[in-house]
């Protein structure tokens, strides 16, 4: 089955300190194998027509396709603060939560409006059509099996008048959704001839 294309929208994230701070007034990530458009759009906390990330399944894959990850954040900054980087950080296991987190740097884009807000990312459909900023094939050395794929987003400030770092992380929790990959065609058929003349040598 051909791997969807997926995208994930923030809530509103704040450094806890209203007016005079920075924060996240919108957060996306999104996976492409082509690492191109289009793009598909799940929630992150976020209450959209959207479908939430957390808890969804992202689909049936085949050993050897790619999967990467890219993001977007529209955020906020007053009086003093500024945000300063944005990423979105990633990791993949089976089983129980383990092993560290991958990021994606998403590079500043443009100024929305004239009140702080700006977006960062590497989404093409932004105005100035920054390439697609993406990660490591995510796949790559993966068998088959059921995994899980854990995410979270984070942006830095100046560290005025709010936190140096403020993350979108479900209070430390992160956003999980759940994925599945399958052999090739090829590699299942063959497995399957092979047990099939065991069985028969085995009879005769």
């Amino acid at each position: 089955m051909k791997i969807t294309n997926i995208v994930v929208s923030a809530l509103l994230i704040t450094s806890g300190i209203s007016f005079g701070a920075a924060g996240i007034f919108d957060g996306f990530l999104f996976t492409t194998t082509t690492g191109s458009a289009p793009l598909s759009f799940y929630d992150i906390g976020a209450t959209t027509g959207n479908t939430d990330f957390q808890g969804a399944n992202l689909g049936v894959f085949t050993v050897g396709n790619s999967f990467f990850i890219g993001g977007q954040h529209r955020t906020f900054k007053n009086n003093g603060s500024d945000v300063t980087g944005s990423s979105i950080s990633w990791r993949v296991y089976s089983g129980a939560p383990s092993g560290s987190f991958t990021s994606v740097n998403m590079p500043f884009q443009f100024n929305i409006g004239s009140g702080g807000d700006q977006q960062w990312g590497g989404d093409t459909a932004g105005s100035n059509s920054d390439p697609i900023e993406r990660s490591t094939n995510i796949l790559a050395g993966l068998s088959n099996g059921s995994y899980s794929l854990q995410v979270f987003s984070q942006i830095s400030t100046n560290g005025v008048n709010a936190a140096s770092t403020i993350s979108n992380n479900a209070g430390g929790s992160n956003y999980t959704a759940s994925f599945t990959v399958i052999p090739e065609p090829t590699s299942a058929m063959l497995g399957i001839l092979g047990s099939a003349l065991l069985l028969r040598r085995r009879r005769a």
